[in-house]
């Protein structure tokens, strides 16, 4: 990523329109902000984040140590900060909060007004079945043992060889079919396909399976493939092509969506998770204050979030960098998450929009 920083002062809200001229098409511009905090759950969300961001950085190594912008941050710098942010928003003078947060912190924008986007995601609530069953034809696998991820580089395969062969299952065909996988690893349930899909975009699920108390399974491995997304072969053919939508146009259109889904090669391997979901770096997800971001900018820290979408807006809000996604890559690039069921499903579907991301940094 390319990095630009330039200092202006900017003390009040402004529509992204108006904000956006003149600035260069990527990169970082220095920015002062003052977050909006609402109501005592909103407050309580906060301090869950910040907490989870806080525990993060304690289960790092202590001579860790990481550059951004040219400038390095260790353990000791990243706890301080957390904790100095947790201080300022115990304070209930709003005034107080932003003189403190400009003294102690420098805002930073990330933005690519071609490239950039602001999109949601969820944790999806699907049913399942112990055994293959009807439409319940297609497995949640744990990592099998041995699967060595293999990456391609200028064509040629980079990996690990056994028995003279590269292992990396290479399609998701080949993974519905038992005999493949059977001796490697197990199913964990049976789901439909589109399901099955809607599981591995988002990276956990609440699984429900009949006479048996729901359970969490979250991202544990993948194939190493790049994500293709069903849309490409489906324009056309659905009249939504939300990801959670495909459930519909399946109805009418089994074998075109059967298809596109089986068309992306990533397979994404699942494990039971006891807890609450989990992004990377083991960070508890807190829904509207987690998100995801490029693999550059370090786990742990804030921004601040400004968009506007149809059934969501979001204007100043605080939020921590607490997973990564195979898609959420580059300046102005964020995945929001909205937490878990119907209500979030609905919001994340419908959040692709432009917007504002001004990360949140320790002064040096």
């Amino acid at each position: 990523m390319r990095f630009r920083s330039i200092v202006i002062l900017f003390l009040a809200a402004q529509s992204y329109s108006s904000f956006a001229k003149g600035l260069e098409e990527s990169g970082f511009t220095g920015v002062t902000e003052t977050p909006s905090l609402h109501h005592h759950d909103d407050l309580q969300s906060l301090h869950r984040a910040l907490k989870e961001s806080e525990s993060y950085y304690e289960r790092l190594p202590s001579d860790w140590k990481i550059e951004f912008r040219k400038t390095s941050y260790d353990k000791k710098e990243m706890l301080k900060s957390i904790g100095q942010l947790r201080r300022i928003f115990q304070k209930r003078n709003p005034k107080q909060r932003k003189k403190e947060l400009q003294e102690s912190f420098e805002f930073l924008e990330t933005a690519d007004l071609q490239n950039g986007k602001i999109t949601g995601y969820y944790e999806v609530i699907i049913n399942g079945r112990l055994h293959p069953e009807g439409e319940f034809q297609y497995p949640i696998l744990e990592t099998p043992s041995d699967l060595i991820v293999k990456k391609e580089t200028d064509g040629r395969r980079i990996g690990k060889i056994v028995n003279g062969n590269f292992v990396s299952y290479e399609t998701r065909a080949e993974l519905s079919d038992s005999s493949v996988w059977k001796s490697k690893t197990k199913a964990i349930a049976f789901v439909k396909i589109t399901d099955l899909h809607l599981a591995q975009l988002e990276g956990s699920a609440v699984l429900q399976i009949r006479q048996r108390n729901p359970f969490r399974i979250t991202y544990a491995s993948d194939n190493g493939k790049e994500y293709r997304s069903p849309a490409e072969s489906l324009q056309g053919i659905c009249k939504s092509l939300i990801p959670s939508d495909l459930k519909y146009c399946i109805q009418e259109y089994p074998k075109e969506v059967k298809d596109a889904i089986l068309q992306n090669p990533r397979y994404v391997f699942f494990k039971r998770e006891s807890s609450a979901p989990r992004g990377s770096g083991g960070i508890e997800l807190i829904p509207k204050r987690s998100v995801a971001m490029d693999p550059n900018i370090p786990l742990g820290i804030p921004a601040l979030l400004t968009f506007d979408s149809p059934l969501l807006a979001e204007s100043n809000r605080i939020v921590f960098v607490h997973d990564r996604g195979s898609k959420i890559t580059g300046h102005g690039r964020l995945d929001y998450f909205l937490g878990t069921g119907k209500h979030a499903e609905e919001q994340a579907g419908r959040i692709q929009t432009q917007g504002r991301i001004l990360l949140i940094l320790p002064k040096k």
